[in-house]
């Protein structure tokens, strides 16, 4: 991990897709994720190494998916920054703009907000936690549930 700010957008991320898909492992997630953070790479190849299918059902003996979802948020944080770099940059140079222009007539600013991810963006973002999953061995509706539970925390409102 780069950074702490990294980790902990991770962690939260993967305890939001958590909660979503298997709600029964949250009193675990604090352990598991340190141990993931820890050593990642260890987790990863674990991970690839298990012939058993993951479970998502609360199943006492199903393999835990906390490890195997923050490997695949771990893996999207990168795509994500790189879509909020594109969306400062943009907004930059518009606000760059309106501020002058403002400062120019004396107006206000209005507030700021966080961008919202396109289709395109969304169906990036679907896609790689798609091959994410394939390439840790999850079962096709495993993967489609992680994806589209990941793809979900950025289009539905928070309560």
């Amino acid at each position: 991990m780069d950074n702490a700010a990294e980790r902990d957008l991770i962690r939260d991320l993967s305890r939001d897709v958590l909660t979503q898909i298997a709600p029964q492992e949250l009193p675990l997630f604090t352990t598991v994720s340190a141990a993931w953070f820890a050593d990642p790479a260890a987790a990863k190849k674990a991970s690839k190494g298990r012939d058993a299918a993951l479970g998502f059902g609360t199943d006492p003996l199903s393999i835990l998916i906390t490890p195997l979802i923050l490997q695949v948020v771990s893996e999207i944080v990168p795509i994500l920054g790189g879509i909020a770099l594109k969306a400062t940059e943009t907004a930059v140079g518009e606000e760059v703009s309106t501020l002058v222009r403002k400062m120019f007539r004396r107006e206000e600013a209005d507030a700021d907000t966080a961008p919202a991810l396109t289709s395109e963006q969304l169906g990036e973002v679907h896609r790689h936690v798609i091959a994410a999953g394939e390439r840790l061995r999850l079962e096709s509706a495993q993967t489609q549930r992680l994806a589209d539970a990941v793809v979900a925390q950025f289009v539905l409102p928070k309560e």
